[in-house]
């Protein structure tokens, strides 16, 4: 099949903009070329404080990462689950020797008042853990509250996170409302 004067004409006016004109299918990205980038990634990585990419409000626990649904509003009724998803970044990998690595995090909470005044908490509310032969950075983290008998009003509820192979450290705080 021929070229229509069209598709020469374009293809003279790249020559003449001195475009580079590819003939041929684009050079492939080698394995060795992704795992490359995966390794500056692990070590950007290993140098960030513990933060969360994402903290939110969901309508239900999330089964894998990034499957949630972001709740539309931060007011619940008394009693009602307050359940959040939590994607980490910046813990660190402790290698097992045996090609595995374990990493995890311990989160503990605290409700309290906008004014600061603290309700209550729990230490080691939630200990995370897990093993795999790769530094997995998609991991995410659901959190499930249910606050019964507080008076309507507003409040925060605050997730401190722990490393658990480092002595990182992450606050988050998500201010809610309860309602009648």
């Amino acid at each position: 099949m021929k070229p229509s004067v069209k598709s020469w004409t374009a293809l003279a006016c790249l020559a003449l903009a001195g475009m580079p004109i590819v003939s041929g299918p684009a050079a492939a990205q080698t394995l060795q070329e992704v795992e490359a980038r995966q390794q500056a990634v692990v070590e950007a990585w290993e140098k960030t404080p513990l933060t969360a990419r994402r903290a939110v409000f969901v309508t239900a626990p999330a089964t894998i990462y990034g499957a949630f649904q972001e709740r539309p509003s931060n007011t619940f009724k008394s009693g009602e689950p307050l359940y959040s998803y939590v994607e980490p970044v910046g813990y660190a990998w402790k290698s097992l020797g045996n090609g595995e690595y374990a990493f995890g995090l311990t989160v503990d909470f605290t409700i309290k008042r906008p004014n600061g005044q603290v309700l209550g908490g729990q230490e080691k509310f939630l200990n995370y853990a897990q093993t795999s032969r790769y530094r997995n950075q998609e991991v995410m983290v659901n959190l499930t509250l249910t606050i019964s008998g507080a008076p309507p009003g507003d409040y925060i509820v605050t997730y401190t996170m722990r490393d658990a192979n480092s002595a990182k450290t992450a606050t988050i705080e998500q201010p809610f409302k309860i309602v009648n």
